[in-house]
């Protein structure tokens, strides 16, 4: 599995390009269109299929439609409590931070638990509301896609639309910190980091 990072939108989300050994590949979190992200499907020869979404916020969506026609056959995952975020830019804030409204739909909606298999890459699905109603993370191979739940010794924000302090801090102490150690957690914003070292860092959940 190869991992690109690119930092994408008005506020810099961290949008990842993930691809197996055969190419096959999905999309997490497109904040907006970058060309550098085609560039290397392009490079690659990657047979782009998914847009997996960690929440419905405008940051994390604003790329989906340009995507979308860029490459017709791709579909978008997103956590079935998200719904309400997704199509209503009176909740995801998208006036806020791009000046137009932005929605969009998900082609497969998933729940806690499920799985999806990419190429040879499994992804399971792990619901960690509290920064939105919806908003879950995505591990496979040893890596955790945390959006915005958890950060590099800190956390997603709650005072948005959705948000819920304590929720949030329960899905990370109960979902999250039981995963290995070494999972390395790659956030929708700030660096990478490690369950391990949050658990033993992070001011908001030690």
């Amino acid at each position: 599995m190869k991992i690109y990072h690119f930092m994408t939108g008005p506020i810099q989300v961290n949008t990842y390009l993930v691809f197996d050994e055969n190419g096959t590949g999905y999309i997490v979190d497109p904040g907006d269109y970058v060309r550098g992200i085609s560039d290397i499907i392009t490079e690659e020869n990657i047979d782009l299929q998914y847009i997996v979404l960690t929440h419905g916020h405008a940051d994390h969506i604003g790329g989906v439609a340009k995507f979308r026609e860029l490459y017709p056959d791709l579909k978008v995952v997103a956590y079935t409590g998200e719904r309400e975020m997704l199509h209503t830019p009176d909740y995801n804030s998208s006036l806020e931070l791009y000046g137009r409204e932005i929605a969009c739909d998900a082609d497969i909606w998933v729940e806690d638990g499920d799985t999806m298999t990419i190429g040879t890459m499994e992804l399971k699905f792990i619901f960690t509301p509290g920064h939105s109603p919806g908003g879950m993370c995505i591990l496979t191979e040893g890596y955790l896609f945390s959006g915005d739940t958890l950060f590099r010794a800190s956390i997603g924000r709650t005072d948005f639309w959705g948000g819920d302090f304590q929720t949030l801090i329960n899905s990370i102490r109960n979902r999250l910190f039981i995963l290995p150690d070494d999972t390395v957690v790659l956030p929708g914003h700030m660096g990478q980091t490690t369950i391990r070292f949050e658990k033993e860092c992070n001011p908001f959940v030690r």
